[in-house]
């Protein structure tokens, strides 16, 4: 598990007393003291003395307490224990069975640790903006970003922990730091959002690549605005219907091609993705850069793929129920090639194609890996895995000796050896460019906020409130037909246009992208009794809904208080 490298002092961290839960030591540079001085005086200097709250991001979308509490949680995505590998002391079966304990040393506190690190860059950020004399002429658009910026972290905090801390002033008494309902950060976010939208960037150009512009804030409102029967009790669905509008202004369209908005390299061309976390592998403070994919697939002959052999950890997968959510309905071809009758099979959906099932013939999956998959051939090697696995080309798995196959069955740690590493369909939506790794990252960015994602909430709004129904309608479909490459026989009628269709639309369209827990608390699913593998229903209650807060932070202070069922 990483471990984050801080570079700026975090008064915020300090106040919480956090360090003990990521690190047992903070680099504790302070540059306060020569900031009016010797720095911030140029747009170049304030654009490099903003960055570390940017990086900070780069904590939470790849390999981060965040990313796997939204995900492992969820119905789509499960760690399971294969023999002597990805045990942890249950840490990641404890997230899928909803069984996180205060002071277990589970992933909630290295997700909280990362949240408030955020939370406090961005506070010694705009304590030194506004300590700045002159004031430089950006200084109001400057405050504006980093204000959203830290709302967004604090977004995060509300989402899985509920009631937290709400700490703004970096020179805050920590004595006077107590825990707030959520209904009042809620409150807190929503002001803080409106009050920055004003001064904030309308630019989509490279330039405001992974960096916070107007369209960021209305997207964060409108995620906020969805939700907040869940965080205060209460619906604001026409809220969010406006900030999604708001959105939709701005001139994003899907991408033709579902992938590119995930493909390193052609990500920055995207007009669907409003904002992004960027990675670089192997650069600090990027933390070595993107891990979603390589977490999943196993190493060695599955990244020959990407030409890019040795990568791969066999650990995070999805099982048969999600992917049952998905329409495998397909077109074949026969080729023959090298005297091999071969078979090709293209997914009628698009987002089909992200996970990889079955017996993996060759090294070589496509791109876009929705097309053109090799599904069966004459050069067959039977091993008797099964009526999913016809046969196969010999590409073995290197430690079991088997030809390498991904089933969507899987048991955790009963899976019996060798075929508990086959266990579960792996994911490679981040699809890495040839030779684009370093170690076991890759250099991917990873969306946070999508266009797609916006049409379905503004769906979702409408239908909730029972206003503007064929314009939900029209906005599910635009999604549908970019997932069916333009074609519109598969457009909803008004009769599907139900919650139902519409959780499982948001479960095709945005699988692993740190939506579907929120999504499951929102539909009433994540209390829900599972299968394969099996899963107990939670407890009524709904105390799951939140994480326990790190026994830690509640020692340093005993005003900061432990979420109830904890």
């Amino acid at each position: 598990m990483k471990q984050l490298k801080f570079n700026i002092t975090l008064v915020a961290l300090v106040v919480l007393s956090l360090s003990v839960l990521r690190c047992t030591k903070l680099d504790t540079k302070v540059y306060s003291q020569i900031v009016n001085e010797n720095f911030w005086q140029t747009p170049e200097q304030i654009a490099a003395g903003k960055s570390p709250a940017y990086a900070a991001l780069q904590g939470l979308g790849g390999n981060s307490g965040v990313y796997w509490e939204n995900e492992i949680s969820s119905d789509e995505m499960i760690t399971p224990t294969r023999g002597g590998d990805w045990g942890d002391g249950g840490m990641w079966t404890n997230m899928w069975y909803h069984l996180e304990k205060p002071g277990s040393g589970g992933v909630n506190e290295w997700a909280w640790g990362d949240i408030f690190s955020g939370i406090g860059k961005c506070n010694y950020i705009i304590y030194t903006l506004n300590s700045l004399s002159p004031a430089p002429a950006t200084i109001k658009s400057d405050l504006a970003e980093m204000k959203a910026l830290r709302s967004y972290f604090y977004y995060l905090a509300l989402d899985l922990f509920g009631n937290v801390p709400y700490v703004t002033n970096f020179k805050q008494d920590p004595t006077t730091v107590v825990t707030l309902p959520k209904a009042q950060v809620f409150d807190s976010l929503v002001t803080e959002l409106t009050a920055a939208l004003p001064e904030l960037s309308t630019a989509t150009d490279i330039t405001k690549y992974g960096k916070v512009n107007k369209y960021f804030a209305h997207s964060l409102l409108a995620k906020l605005y969805l939700n907040a029967e869940i965080y205060t009790g209460t619906p604001r669905l026409s809220e969010c219907i406006a900030q999604c509008d708001a959105i939709k202004a701005g001139g994003y369209t899907l991408m033709p091609v579902y992938f590119d908005n995930f493909r390193d390299k052609v990500q920055e061309a995207s007009t669907e993705n409003i904002f992004v976390v960027p990675y670089k592998a192997g650069v600090i403070p990027a933390g070595g850069g993107n891990y979603i994919v390589v977490a999943s697939v196993m190493a060695n002959n599955a990244f020959y793929t990407f030409g890019q052999n040795g990568m791969g950890n066999n650990g995070m997968s999805t099982s048969h129920p999600f992917y049952s959510f998905y329409d495998t309905t397909s077109v074949y071809e026969k080729r023959v090639v090298d005297g091999n009758t071969n078979v090709y099979r293209t997914f009628n959906d698009q987002r089909t194609g992200q996970f990889l099932i079955g017996q993996q013939y060759v090294k070589g999956v496509p791109y876009p890996p929705y097309q053109n998959i090799l599904y069966s051939s004459s050069n067959n090697d039977p091993v008797g895995l099964g009526p999913s696995n016809p046969g196969a080309i010999k590409i073995y798995d290197d430690q079991s000796g088997l030809p390498l196959a991904y089933f969507d069955t899987m048991y955790l740690a009963s899976n019996p050896a060798p075929y508990f590493r086959l266990a579960g369909l792996r994911n490679i939506k981040y699809w890495p460019e040839p030779g684009g790794n370093v170690g076991d990252n890759i250099s991917n960015d990873v969306p946070v906020f999508r266009y797609a994602d916006i049409l379905l909430m503004k769906a979702e709004a409408e239908l909730r409130a029972g206003t503007n129904l064929d314009d939900a309608l029209a906005n599910v479909n635009e999604v549908r037909r970019r997932a069916y490459s333009g074609s519109t026989s598969h457009d909803w009628k008004s009769s599907d246009l139900t919650l139902n269709n519409l959780y499982a639309e948001r479960a095709r369209e945005l699988a692993w992208e740190m939506v579907r827990r929120q999504d499951m608390i929102r539909f009433g699913h994540f209390l829900d009794a599972r299968t394969i593998p099996d899963k107990a229903a939670d407890n009524p209650d709904k105390h799951t809904y939140l994480l326990p807060v790190p026994p830690s932070v509640i020692l340093s202070n005993p005003k900061i208080q432990q979420n109830p069922g904890y």
